[in-house]
């Protein structure tokens, strides 16, 4: 496994870019405890300069409010394999930020797997990533490698 490498959102449309961070904080929220490393990482994972004004102060309200999980995965059901294991990867970075794994959050990293359309192995793979990025100097959001073969 080579060490994680940074994800680029721009990519995605504003509307996307919202729902990824929105996932985001409503996983910190899981166990109904906003947790500040846990807030702290999504934070850190920010890059607002090509968004909208709008777009950041909806991501700012996402932040005291945050939307639904299921919601927010919804919108990634249709997207590209690697754009949703991208999220996958970043959601249990964020459960892992405060190193604990909360029962609430456990649960609704299942419910994302089974939204996202995602192998068991390969989430699996996902939280190695995840867990060897907690002490890693790397830019968030992470990047999971791609997959081969698929």
């Amino acid at each position: 496994m080579s060490s994680p490498s940074t994800l680029d959102l721009s990519a995605l449309s504003e509307d996307l870019q919202l729902s990824f961070f929105g996932a985001l904080f409503a996983m910190s929220a899981a166990d109904r405890d906003m947790d500040e490393s846990e807030d702290d990482r999504i934070f850190e994972s920010m890059d607002l300069g090509g968004l909208s004004a709008e777009a950041r102060k909806k991501i700012f309200r996402l932040a005291i409010q945050p939307p639904s999980l299921e919601r927010s995965l919804l919108t990634f059901k249709d997207q590209d394999t690697e754009v949703r294991r991208a999220l996958m990867l970043n959601l249990i970075d964020i459960v892992l930020a405060d190193g604990i794994v909360e029962p609430g959050e456990h649960v609704k990293l299942h419910e994302a797997r089974d939204i996202l359309n995602l192998e068991r192995d390969d989430v699996a793979t996902l939280h190695d990533l995840a867990h060897a990025s907690q002490g890693a100097n790397v830019k968030r959001p992470i990047r999971p490698e791609p997959l081969t073969g698929a």
